[in-house]
């Protein structure tokens, strides 16, 4: 088995060091939080608000996060949750109550949206429960204004089979005149219901159970279309109706920058301009009845970010011990490899100064050899061979405690005299030749 030194530990260590860094890193690159190459935002029907405000949001989104942001138009608000779930969108705009909403995160609320039971005019409908045996559209499969319109006709004991025409988007009814009217949720400012409506063809109904369904519903609540809202005379006086609200969505672990970037696109951009009920920012949370993002909680939410320093601290503070005991650990981790040096170094030095009595030996040797010796070469030669040790002892000899040591002043000194007692006999020789 090999024997350890500090040098062969350093080099394992930065050997380690080397690798824990690599891993680090490569765990930081592929599971860290990265912004997808595009963003798709899911939309709407096409021309209709959701889709309208999702471009926005898109062209605004755009800029702050400097991704490719897609408004991708759809058939409403379940279509939207189908592509988050399945990874085909990473925010939508959805409508509340259509779905369990609590299976993402919203972003942000972004404004009311209004249920509007429009009726053709001179159809003889003056009620809700006249709509039963008429065409009344109430919206594309997947589409959330469609699961709201279910909620009113169930609410109304209205069997959904007893409608025709049922299956189609609201602004049929400009091109179909055998359509007798649309069950519709959508924000006022729906440029497709402004063009219905100020035709001056049709009427806005009137929920009378609105504050009924308000206190069963987590997602409605009562509310009034104000008169004149649409046109001078559209509707001719308030409606008392219920509404709900558009979302932002995005699902749990959406990326952070991601949800920021939405939320900044949403209330820090002109989107009010285009969208006038927009819901501001210090309101938004009002209309929040499932839980926020948590990009989303510390934006409305700045003051909770103290009380998050607050918890860090106290976090501190309870892991002081801890943190002590770290400290003797790595005390007591350099007190072992002090040692551990120094016995190294001690090693090193005995096996130095066995090296050093191989030295004497030889020089001793010569010592012996000399005396007997009168011959000018062969002293010579003894002198040259002693200044080799002595430059091969000065080359090996390294550590400062063995040059300090007493073993190697005897050797320094006896090379030393032995030299100059060749070097005396020599010239002696030389001289009596």
């Amino acid at each position: 088995m090999r024997h350890l030194t500090t040098t062969g530990i350093r080099h394992w260590l930065a050997v380690g060091m080397v690798v824990v860094i690599v891993v680090l890193v490569a765990f930081w690159f592929f599971s860290g939080e990265r912004l997808p190459r595009k963003v798709r935002l899911a939309t709407g029907e096409s021309g209709g608000l959701y889709n309208l405000v999702g471009k926005k949001v898109a062209a605004a989104l755009n800029q702050r996060i400097d991704r490719e942001v897609v408004p991708v138009a759809t058939a409403g608000s379940r279509a939207n949750f189908q592509m988050l779930f399945d990874g085909e969108a990473e925010l939508a705009i959805v409508q509340g109550g259509t779905l369990d909403i609590q299976e993402v995160s919203v972003v942000t609320s972004l404004y009311p949206e209004y249920v509007m039971v429009i009726v053709r005019r001179g159809r003889g409908i003056e009620a809700i429960a006249d709509l039963f045996g008429k065409n009344v559209a109430i919206g594309r499969q997947g589409s959330g204004n469609r699961q709201s319109a279910l909620a009113v006709l169930e609410h109304f004991d209205i069997e959904l089979d007893s409608l025709g025409k049922k299956d189609l988007y609201f602004k049929l009814l400009l091109d179909d005149p055998t359509l007798d009217g649309a069950i519709v949720t959508t924000g006022v400012a729906n440029p497709d219901l402004e063009a219905l409506l100020q035709t001056g063809q049709f009427d806005l109904l009137s929920l009378p159970s609105a504050p009924a369904i308000d206190m069963i519903s987590p997602f409605f609540q009562k509310t009034e279309i104000p008169r004149g809202l649409f046109a001078p005379n559209v509707p001719s006086e308030p409606v008392p109706t219920i509404a709900t609200t558009a979302y932002l969505v995005a699902r749990s672990d959406a990326n952070a920058l991601l949800v920021q970037g939405a939320l900044e696109a949403v209330h820090e951009e002109s989107l009010r301009l285009d969208v006038p009920t927009l819901i501001p920012r210090q309101e938004t949370t009002q209309w929040v009845s499932t839980r926020l993002h948590p990009v989303a909680q510390r934006y409305f939410y700045p003051s909770d970010n103290i009380g998050m320093m607050a918890n860090v601290m106290e976090s501190l503070a309870a892991t002081k011990e801890l943190l002590f005991a770290i400290g003797a650990g790595v005390f007591l981790l350099w007190h072992r490899w002090r040692r551990f040096e120094q016995q190294e170094r001690d090693e090193a030095v005995s096996v130095q100064k066995e090296r050093l009595d191989v030295f004497l030996e030889k020089t001793l040797r010569i010592e012996t050899r000399q005396l007997k010796c009168d011959d000018p070469q062969q002293l010579q030669k003894f002198l040259d061979e002693v200044t080799k040790i002595k430059l091969a002892a000065l080359q090996e000899f390294t550590e400062e405690e063995l040059r300090g040591d007493q073993a190697f002043s005897i050797f320094m000194t006896q090379s030393a005299n032995l030299v100059t007692t060749l070097q005396l006999k020599i010239l002696s020789a030389r001289e009596k030749a």
